[in-house]
């Protein structure tokens, strides 16, 4: 019966995703707009929030196999499955923790509030057969001063699951000052499972710089933040650069306990080569993510695996098969967002597929 429950809902769920998708783009036709994915899935969203009030029991609930534990330094995940950095709708998260996830990682938060760049700026296309996303979202959020108060009062921490706390910046001096709020108020104030993640690739900056473009700055941020917490700490790096930054970031992980990295972060691509529109994403560009980046991430494995460093491999998995292989290549840990999007239910199939064999 489980197992006809979980292939029923992921049906029904990608079923009803299909048609709301098509309705919408047809009416942004007729009403001469530009494609916006985003308002999609905001109304997705509001769906499974309420769903998950009324019939969470019913619909999201599984339990996690046994045999599925994964450790990470003092961290202990009941499924290697983890929620990437794309979204903090407790709500949301809530659901994927009842679907199985081991842990979850919020979105990148920023010292101020952000509406984040004019839409549309989330878009879903089609690359070798397979559905992804690109988006240049500007890192919309609260800002530190509500996210912090949101967490302390957080009911995910009753899942007794990590829980990732990413941090941007639009330089050296925010990414410090976001750390020390943090650090501040939830220390010995939460349970002690949170780890975090310095987001230290994204271009969705007012600058579009990354502080990851500067080793040496970068290196300073990571002592920081290294002497000031006995939390685990990841960099979420980027499949844009190359190898040899690479390795490079990986010898400033290699000086220092309890970090590891996350690869990756989406992978830059322009409008013309999605074969989008010009001005259905902002600063001509985003960042794909889905399963045509996945091979992108085997390479970056491979670089830190080949130096003994920690991984979550996120970037394309969405299969066991995905998960498997970014396994063999020297992972641990497996961060997912766009297979969440495309159905949620792709968590309790993974998880069971990796107790079975």
């Amino acid at each position: 019966m489980r197992i006809i429950r979980k292939y029923l809902f992921s049906v029904s769920y990608r079923l009803f995703r299909f048609l709301v998708k098509h309705l919408v783009f047809i009416y942004q036709k007729i009403s001469n707009r530009d494609k916006d994915l985003e308002s999609i899935v905001e109304f997705g969203d509001k769906n499974l929030t309420w769903i998950n009030n009324n019939l969470g029991s019913l619909a999201f609930n599984f339990t996690i196999p046994k045999g599925l534990e994964t450790e990470l330094f003092d961290l202990k995940f009941k499924s290697p499955l983890v929620a990437a950095s794309f979204k903090s709708d407790e709500n949301l998260l809530d659901i994927w923790m009842k679907l199985g996830l081991g842990g979850s990682t919020y979105k990148t938060v920023m010292k101020s509030e952000r509406s984040g760049n004019p839409r549309p700026r989330l878009q879903q296309i089609r690359l070798e057969r397979e559905q992804c996303l690109v988006n240049a979202l500007g890192l919309p959020g609260s800002g530190i001063d509500i996210f912090t108060k949101e967490l302390l009062a957080s009911p995910l921490w009753a899942y007794n699951r990590p829980l990732g706390i990413s941090i941007g910046g639009e330089n050296v001096d925010e990414y410090v000052s976001n750390f020390n709020d943090i650090e501040k108020t939830i220390n010995g104030n939460v349970p002690d499972i949170y780890y975090y993640e310095l987001n230290i690739s994204c271009p969705n900056t007012d600058t579009g710089s990354c502080i990851g473009d500067d080793l040496d700055v970068l290196e300073k941020l990571v002592e920081h933040v290294r002497v000031n917490c006995s939390a685990a700490v990841s960099l979420k790096i980027s499949p844009d650069w190359t190898n040899d930054r690479l390795r490079n970031i990986g010898e400033i992980i290699q000086k220092k306990d309890k970090m590891f990295v996350n690869a990756g972060n989406t992978q830059f691509r322009t409008i013309e080569s999605l074969g989008l529109k010009s001005g259905q994403l902002p600063r001509n560009g985003g960042g794909l993510s889905g399963v045509a980046i996945f091979p992108r991430t085997l390479e970056m494995i491979h670089v830190f695996s080949d130096i003994n460093i920690k991984i979550m491999a996120t970037g394309g998995i969405s299969t066991v098969h995905h998960l498997r292989a970014a396994r063999d290549a020297g992972a641990s840990l497996f961060g997912m967002a766009t297979a969440l999007i495309m159905d949620p239910y792709c968590i309790p199939k993974i998880n069971n597929d990796l107790a079975r064999y």
